[in-house]
Protein backbone atom coordinates (compact mmCIF):
# COMPACT_ATOMS: atom_id res chain seq x y z
CA UNK A 1 0.00 0.00 0.00
CA UNK A 2 1.76 2.96 -1.07
CA UNK A 3 5.43 3.04 -2.23
CA UNK A 4 7.82 0.67 -0.09
CA UNK A 5 8.96 1.69 3.41
CA UNK A 6 12.60 -0.05 4.07
CA UNK A 7 12.67 1.26 7.72
CA UNK A 8 16.33 2.86 7.54
CA UNK A 9 16.71 3.28 11.25
CA UNK A 10 16.08 -0.33 12.30
CA UNK A 11 18.71 -1.76 9.47
CA UNK A 12 16.23 -2.28 6.23
CA UNK A 13 17.25 -1.39 2.78
CA UNK A 14 16.03 -1.46 -0.55
CA UNK A 15 18.47 -3.90 -1.80
CA UNK A 16 17.07 -5.85 1.11
CA UNK A 17 13.70 -5.76 0.53
CA UNK A 18 14.96 -6.89 -3.65
CA UNK A 19 17.02 -9.79 -2.11
CA UNK A 20 13.94 -11.06 0.39
CA UNK A 21 11.89 -11.23 -3.28
CA UNK A 22 14.39 -12.75 -4.69
CA UNK A 23 14.26 -15.30 -1.78
CA UNK A 24 10.58 -15.28 -2.15
CA UNK A 25 10.54 -16.06 -5.80
CA UNK A 26 12.97 -18.93 -5.63
CA UNK A 27 10.80 -20.77 -2.79
CA UNK A 28 7.09 -19.93 -4.00
CA UNK A 29 4.84 -21.66 -6.48
CA UNK A 30 3.36 -19.96 -9.33
CA UNK A 31 -0.41 -20.46 -6.97
CA UNK A 32 1.40 -20.07 -3.63
CA UNK A 33 -0.71 -16.71 -2.05
CA UNK A 34 1.85 -14.26 -0.44
CA UNK A 35 0.62 -12.79 2.85
CA UNK A 36 2.12 -8.99 2.93
CA UNK A 37 2.75 -7.57 5.85
CA UNK A 38 0.71 -4.27 4.31
CA UNK A 39 -1.58 -4.23 1.62
CA UNK A 40 -3.48 -7.36 0.05
CA UNK A 41 -2.51 -11.07 -0.33
CA UNK A 42 -0.57 -11.66 -3.75
CA UNK A 43 0.66 -14.16 -5.97
CA UNK A 44 4.25 -14.61 -6.73
CA UNK A 45 4.06 -13.30 -10.66
CA UNK A 46 2.38 -9.86 -9.17
CA UNK A 47 5.61 -9.77 -6.63
CA UNK A 48 8.20 -10.10 -9.66
CA UNK A 49 6.89 -6.22 -11.12
CA UNK A 50 7.37 -4.75 -7.39
CA UNK A 51 10.67 -6.48 -7.57
CA UNK A 52 11.45 -4.69 -11.00
CA UNK A 53 10.57 -1.23 -10.06
CA UNK A 54 12.78 -1.33 -7.05
CA UNK A 55 15.54 -2.34 -9.39
CA UNK A 56 14.39 0.25 -11.80
CA UNK A 57 13.95 3.27 -9.18
CA UNK A 58 17.16 2.06 -7.25
CA UNK A 59 19.17 2.31 -10.91
CA UNK A 60 17.50 5.39 -11.58
CA UNK A 61 18.60 7.13 -8.67
CA UNK A 62 22.25 5.77 -8.32
CA UNK A 63 22.69 7.19 -11.73
CA UNK A 64 21.40 10.41 -10.52
CA UNK A 65 23.72 10.47 -7.47
CA UNK A 66 26.25 9.62 -9.66
CA UNK A 67 25.62 12.92 -11.96
CA UNK A 68 26.07 14.65 -8.69
CA UNK A 69 22.43 15.32 -7.82
CA UNK A 70 20.97 16.87 -4.82
CA UNK A 71 17.96 14.74 -3.05
CA UNK A 72 15.66 17.77 -4.13
CA UNK A 73 16.33 17.41 -7.67
CA UNK A 74 16.18 13.17 -7.44
CA UNK A 75 13.03 14.06 -5.94
CA UNK A 76 11.90 16.36 -9.18
CA UNK A 77 12.69 13.99 -11.41
CA UNK A 78 9.78 12.29 -10.79
CA UNK A 79 10.71 8.80 -10.95
CA UNK A 80 7.90 7.20 -9.57
CA UNK A 81 5.86 8.67 -12.61
CA UNK A 82 5.47 4.97 -14.30
CA UNK A 83 4.42 3.43 -11.33
CA UNK A 84 1.93 5.99 -9.63
CA UNK A 85 -1.13 4.58 -12.19
CA UNK A 86 -0.55 1.24 -10.57
CA UNK A 87 0.25 1.47 -7.21
CA UNK A 88 -2.48 1.44 -4.64
CA UNK A 89 -2.40 4.39 -2.36
CA UNK A 90 0.57 6.56 -2.78
CA UNK A 91 0.52 10.08 -1.68
CA UNK A 92 3.16 12.63 -1.76
CA UNK A 93 4.65 11.53 1.17
CA UNK A 94 4.78 8.17 0.48
CA UNK A 95 6.66 8.94 -2.78
CA UNK A 96 9.13 11.50 -0.88
CA UNK A 97 9.54 9.05 2.16
CA UNK A 98 10.52 6.11 -0.96
CA UNK A 99 12.86 8.31 -2.70
CA UNK A 100 14.79 9.71 -0.03
CA UNK A 101 15.32 5.59 1.22
CA UNK A 102 16.59 5.16 -1.95
CA UNK A 103 18.48 8.66 -2.25
CA UNK A 104 20.23 7.87 1.20
CA UNK A 105 20.77 4.29 0.43
CA UNK A 106 22.70 5.02 -2.85
CA UNK A 107 24.70 7.78 -0.93
CA UNK A 108 25.41 5.18 1.69
CA UNK A 109 23.68 7.19 4.48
Amino acid sequence: FGYPFADQANGGTIRGMITAIDMIAETAGLDTTLITGHGTMVKKVELLPYRAMLVDILAKTKNLVDQGKSLDEVLAANLTAPYDATTKGDTPESKRRFITEVYDEVKGK
